[in-house]
């Protein structure tokens, strides 16, 4: 269980951590309104979520759903409710695919490793 408690913790702060990256780098409020937020914000969140579901194979899907979870959070903690957030919610459920479906194929290595 111990391992879980890291695997959340590693997962929120990457996902916090690519969002103020990336916005920081492109210079933009929001990162996924850069181009960098697709090109290398999203894949290394998969990166990030593969390794974790290797490392915790049981419900990888957590490991690509809490960082885009963070990254809401985030968002709504920095810069407040608008009359956007609702879709800004939905996007992020979308986006969150891509992680979840790596962090399922390093859970899939993982048992094929056993």
């Amino acid at each position: 269980m111990k391992n879980e408690r890291w695997c959340y913790v590693v997962a929120a702060v990457s996902g916090v951590l690519g969002w103020v990256v990336v916005a920081w780098v492109s210079g933009r409020r929001e990162a996924w309104d850069s181009e960098w937020y697709f090109q290398a914000g999203i894949p290394a969140q998969c990166l990030v979520s593969a390794l974790l579901g290797y490392l915790a194979p049981v419900r990888p899907w957590r490991w690509g759903a809490v960082p885009l979870g963070a990254q809401s959070v985030w968002m709504l903690a920095s810069q407040g409710i608008g009359n956007l957030f609702p879709l800004g919610l939905i996007m992020s459920a979308v986006l969150a695919i891509p992680p979840i479906l790596a962090a399922r194929f390093g859970a899939f290595l993982s048992r094929k490793a056993v």
